[in-house]
């Protein structure tokens, strides 16, 4: 028997009061893929300043709209949790029998007014679910009408991408105590892995192969790199901060933290290449030579951990608002680093990507179809493509 987590992102740090909510209830639903009867929610205020009251918390089984068995969730025997800044803390225990299939939902209600400055979140649709009521408390699972992300977080309004994020806030992992053998699957990595449109596809894809025996979850950061922390930017959030350590800091309490890993798919280093000639700062350009130095890095601290680790190229980020010369130094180094991902041996395996969402006539590019409209993030066909290519059976270890 085991702690093992079924559910699992990270929070990001935005430096900033992100909305001023009271008398709202937030419902996240997620796709359960463990057996077991017993749960526990990890907390979390990480990033905040300031301390998190939440009046009532519970969990449960959605059915059709509505949420089943509920249970209510405590910390230290208390109904109200209090996170105070940089809180990161695990529930009591929850009895309550989940099942493979399952779709969880975590409900959360705050009464009086709280300052939100500490989020996890993702952009795909189609896998997990955040929904926010209009007013009242509805931790007792009943349906309710949702108000949109745009509503609640003014930066999600603002925000000129055409695709929106989902973001949630108090907690970051929902764990289960099974005793099934579970392969823990952590995905690593960037915005293209954070935003979850190739882990939610892939995700389906495990789920579907193998009920009750493996578990995927997410340790990306959108603007993160492997080699430097973020960048400093004056005019972002936390002055560029949430951008997050750079990998090679944070890989193992990220991926390590909460679970024993059996697998670990690395996707990076398209903005350890990009950020320094987009945010100017040339003393930050890496060489191919250095990011291969930071992947043999992961590999080993993986396998010291008794992990098995899979990597991937680069995808090509073309864009007609980036010069001639910016896009061709950006490519050398892109072109070189996959070159050696192809014929390196300190992966367990590896994924090519670029091979199968870049254009076939400008290979510079992505494929007209499958990225957001940035020509740098994959979509929901994009992910899904990515998805397909992956052996399972290699990943998991598991047989076919």
């Amino acid at each position: 028997m085991k702690w093992t987590s079924s559910f699992k992102y990270l929070p990001i740090n935005y430096g900033m009061t992100l909305a001023a909510l009271s008398d709202k209830t937030q419902r996240v639903l997620f796709e359960n893929n463990l057996n077991g009867n017993k749960v526990r929610i990890l907390f979390s205020n990480k990033y905040a300043k300031e301390t998190l009251n939440l009046k009532k918390v519970t969990i449960g089984i959605e059915n059709e709209g509505t949420v089943e068995r509920i249970r209510e969730v405590t910390l230290r025997g208390s109904k109200e949790i209090v996170l105070p800044a940089g809180a990161e803390v695990y529930s009591d225990e929850v009895e309550v029998t989940v099942k493979a299939g399952d779709r969880i939902a975590v409900n959360i209600y705050i009464d009086q007014q709280q300052k939100i400055q500490n989020l996890c979140g993702y952009w795909a649709e189609g896998g997990s679910e955040v929904r926010c009521n209009i007013e009242g408390d509805d931790t007792r699972g009943n349906a309710f009408s949702s108000t949109s992300m745009e509503e609640i977080y003014e930066f999600v309004k603002e925000d000129p991408s055409p695709v929106k994020g989902q973001f949630f806030f108090g907690f970051s992992a929902v764990q289960v105590w099974t005793e099934d053998d579970v392969k823990v699957i952590t995905a690593f990595g960037d915005s293209i892995t954070a935003m979850a449109f190739f882990t939610n596809a892939l995700q389906k894809r495990l789920y579907k192969k193998y009920p009750g025996q493996v578990t995927l979850l997410n340790a990306g950061i959108g603007g993160n790199r492997l080699l430097h922390d973020a960048t400093w930017i004056p005019d972002a959030p936390a002055e560029g901060g949430l951008f997050g350590e750079a990998g090679v800091r944070r890989f193992e309490k990220d991926v390590f933290g909460t679970d024993k890993v059996d697998s670990i798919f690395c996707l990076m280093g398209i903005n350890d290449i990009m950020h320094p000639l987009q945010f100017e700062k040339a003393e930050e350009s890496v060489s191919a030579e250095y990011l291969e130095q930071g992947f043999s890095y992961l590999a080993k601290k993986a396998h010291d951990h008794g992990s098995r680790i899979y990597g991937a190229t680069i995808m090509p980020c073309g864009n007609t608002e980036y010069s001639e010369k910016w896009m061709q130094a950006f490519e050398k180094t892109r072109r070189d680093v996959n070159q050696w991902i192809r014929t390196q041996s300190v992966y367990d395996g590896y994924f090519d990507f670029d091979e199968i969402l870049k254009n076939d006539t400008v290979p510079a590019y992505l494929k007209e179809e499958v990225h957001i409209g940035d020509g740098l993030h994959p979509n929901t066909m994009g992910g899904k493509i990515l998805a397909e290519c992956v052996d399972l059976s290699m990943l998991t270890g598991l047989d076919d």
